[in-house]
């Protein structure tokens, strides 16, 4: 049965990636707060990190190149009419400590907010062996949380999910929504690269 949950994985040579965003969230003090969620602020304990759009930070950048690639993967395996989409506000790194998680069964598109949410990513940046995972429910799913692995998939409440709490491992992951917006993702890409390329300069 097709559940338009799709897998990708970092290569080996992409692998480093994990330790420097744990590092990102671990070093950065302003843009860190207790994670919380529309509607549901009390279901979920975390700490997150948010990453804007501008953010010129090398990993950032090999990150949003990799997740881009992706997405292009992940449309191209659909005859779908999701042909522009952006990530319009950036997105988080969160962490959880043992026993904390996003524990309720939820989707990312519940309220008319959050109407042009398209897709959404979850990259795990270490391995839980105990617990920590991500349970899909209608389709009777449950995801390891695997160092370098993605998931992407549909945002609506097709797609109910929930995190599985690990009560004595920590986890490190980052989670957005995709957006039906103005900008295609080709053009976000030549954005972030041109950008990168005049800070360099």
């Amino acid at each position: 049965m097709e559940t338009f949950i799709k897998e990708f994985n970092f290569s080996e040579e992409d692998m480093h990636l994990c330790d420097d965003l744990i590092e990102y969230h671990k070093n950065n003090m302003e843009y860190k707060n207790l994670g919380k969620s529309i509607g549901a602020n009390e279901m979920k304990k975390s700490t997150d990190v948010t990453v804007f759009p501008a953010s010129q930070n090398p990993s950032i950048l090999m990150y949003r190149k990799l997740l881009f690639g992706y997405i292009k993967e992940y449309n191209a395996a659909y005859d779908n009419p999701l042909a522009e989409m952006t990530i319009a506000d950036g997105f988080n790194i969160q962490h959880y400590k043992p026993g904390e998680g996003y524990l309720n069964w939820h989707s990312e598109r519940s309220i008319h907010l959050t109407h042009q949410r398209a897709l959404t990513f979850m990259t795990y940046l270490n391995d839980v062996s105990d617990g920590g995972g991500t349970e899909f429910k209608y389709q009777k799913l449950r995801h390891n949380a695997k160092r370098g692995k993605t998931l992407i998939w549909p945002s609506d409440f097709t797609h109910t999910h929930r995190g599985q709490k690990s009560e004595t491992e920590e986890k490190y992951m980052l989670k957005k929504k995709i957006e039906t917006m103005m900008k295609n993702i080709r053009s976000t890409c030549q954005t972030t690269k041109l950008t990168s390329r005049n800070h360099k300069t």
